[in-house]
């Protein structure tokens, strides 16, 4: 992974960018298998192995007047490894339910990803002196350990509606692992959050198709990222319920 323009633009009231800034690298792998069980149940599970080498991160620093800034640096390497799951289970056709009663289909996803820095030396100023500081083992910056999706899908004939859950685990947003979050609220936790999303579709056989929904039907409050710059600092809130209609027409 180069170096990118977003690396080396962030805001020089609060942030430093290192110098010697240098292209990252790495190595991955993936084993799985997918299949099917009869008629009624897809599968797919996945292993997965990430060696990443220079990467190009956030630490929390503080200069010798007392205040903190962002160093954008290479900060060390680090690991990820973990599995990601699918599932597909259709429901009347496991029961042996006529189709002339629809469709019911059970679906879930799972990913749970495991990424921590290796040896990782830092240097800051504490007490007006300075201390070394090694963050091995440290959670890499807007990981989340677990994301996980589930909903169920019902068709029948032309029509369909479905209603799924998203789950993403809390996320550290910087190499520091920060807990509490700064007055200005560009380091902190992330807090996990779940949102549920419905959708309705019609297929017309005359090449009509329209689709409806909505998005964070629960309202929920939540946010992403945090920022140092526009359209920061501080977070960056998640969408609010939103709702959309799609149409559409196929020529024949």
């Amino acid at each position: 992974r180069p170096v990118q323009f977003a690396d080396l633009t962030t805001p020089p009231t609060t942030d430093v960018i290192d110098p010697n800034l240098t292209d990252a690298k790495g190595l991955n792998a993936d084993l799985g298998y997918r299949g099917t069980i009869k008629n009624f149940l897809k599968f797919d599970v996945s292993g997965f192995y990430l060696d990443y080498s220079n990467r190009v991160g956030t630490i929390r620093q503080q200069n010798t007047d007392g205040s903190f800034y962002n160093f954008r640096t290479n900060v060390g390497s680090s690991r990820s490894r973990g599995l990601e799951l699918l599932a597909e289970y259709n429901l009347f056709k496991s029961l042996a339910i006529n189709s002339r009663f629809g469709e019911v289909e059970l679906f879930a996803s799972y990913g749970y990803n495991d990424a921590r820095y290796n040896n990782f030396k830092v240097v800051a100023v504490v007490n007006n002196a300075l201390q070394e500081t090694n963050y091995k083992d440290k959670k890499v910056e807007y990981a989340p350990e677990q994301i996980f999706r589930t909903g169920v899908t019902y068709s029948w004939k032309t029509v369909s509606a479905s209603v799924q859950q998203s789950y993403t685990a809390k996320v550290f947003t910087d190499a520091n692992n920060t807990e509490t979050p700064t007055a200005n609220g560009q380091n902190g936790l992330i807090p996990s959050y779940i949102i549920y999303d419905i959708t309705l579709a019609y297929q017309g056989k005359t090449g009509l198709s329209i689709k409806s929904g909505i998005n964070n039907l629960s309202n929920s409050n939540y946010f992403t990222r945090r920022a140092g710059g526009y359209p920061g600092p501080g977070v960056l809130p998640g969408d609010g319920r939103t709702y959309f209609v799609t149409l559409g027409y196929i020529l024949k």
